[in-house]
């Protein structure tokens, strides 16, 4: 019988690497990353394909999918002051370092 396990573990990733990661797995999902709300697990499956993370390595399949959960329960929605965010307006709070507040003003 095979039965995967995922062990919980502490990995971190610096700051200035998350707008770049956030771009790529926006880019990754296509059109439809304005509608997907955005989770750790896309910032780190984009971590891993990049090379970031190698003790991950092993994660990654044939077809370059990473298969790798980072929440409990299923993956949790990031949010930005109480606001659930898509990965579109992630990118858009890491790349202009805005508050919620001013990318609803600028929609």
């Amino acid at each position: 019988m095979q039965v995967k396990v995922y062990v919980p573990q502490m990995i971190e990733i610096a700051g200035e690497y998350l707008p770049a990661l956030a771009k790529r797995a926006a880019d990754s999902i296509g059109s439809r990353a304005g509608e997907i709300s955005a989770t750790r697990g896309h910032l780190v499956r984009q971590a891993v394909q990049d090379g970031l993370l190698r003790q991950f390595d092993d994660l990654i399949a044939e077809d370059g999918t990473v298969d790798l959960v980072c929440d409990p329960g299923m993956e949790i929605p990031l949010e930005l002051e109480n606001r659930t965010l898509t990965l579109t307006e992630l990118l858009e709070a890491l790349h202009y370092k805005r508050s919620w507040s001013g990318m609803e003003a600028a929609a």
